[in-house]
């Protein structure tokens, strides 16, 4: 599948993988799609970045995109933030890093959280975790939580 802006479009390979076609032609293969601001303005800017890590595009509202590109990059953002729902926050032991317990849409899950940085609130009442690997786990309404999870939340941040 093809999908454009004028300038440029993306192709989405048998295999899954994105590629990036410029103005001129040139092909760049398995590209990234990334939200500019993906806590504060998830709606907001995205970016396609070449494999090397270059900008190719620049995308400052992506709704206001053609329906197929939309289709394309959406599924590509998708894709790329699924992220565990934490439902419930059962423990968080003291230490560093601190060991989570925690209940999400996908199971119980443990894991370790280096440092109170790593518990990002945004704007919109959501929160993510990012433990010590790098594994991000969202949770989509703080305000949502019960009590329990709330406080050991707010003890934290």
């Amino acid at each position: 599948m093809t999908a454009g802006s004028g300038d440029w479009s993306v192709e989405r390979q048998p295999d899954g993988r994105l590629d990036f076609l410029d103005a001129s032609g040139r092909r760049f293969e398995g590209v990234d799609v990334l939200r500019a601001f993906p806590l504060s303005a998830a709606d907001g800017p995205v970016a396609i970045v070449g494999a090397g890590g270059g900008e190719l595009a620049w995308i400052d509202s992506p709704a206001l995109l053609a329906p197929p590109l939309r289709l394309v990059l959406d599924e590509e953002l998708s894709q790329r933030e699924f992220l565990p729902v934490i439902e419930r926050i059962e423990s968080v032991a003291d230490g560093e890093p601190a060991e989570w317990t925690v209940s999400t849409d996908r199971g119980r899950h443990r894991f370790k959280v280096a440092h109170p940085d790593d518990v990002a609130r945004a704007p919109d009442g959501s929160a993510v975790i990012t433990d010590t690997f790098g594994m991000r786990y969202r949770i989509p309404s703080v305000a949502d939580l019960d009590g329990h999870s709330r406080r050991l939340l707010d003890g934290l941040v």
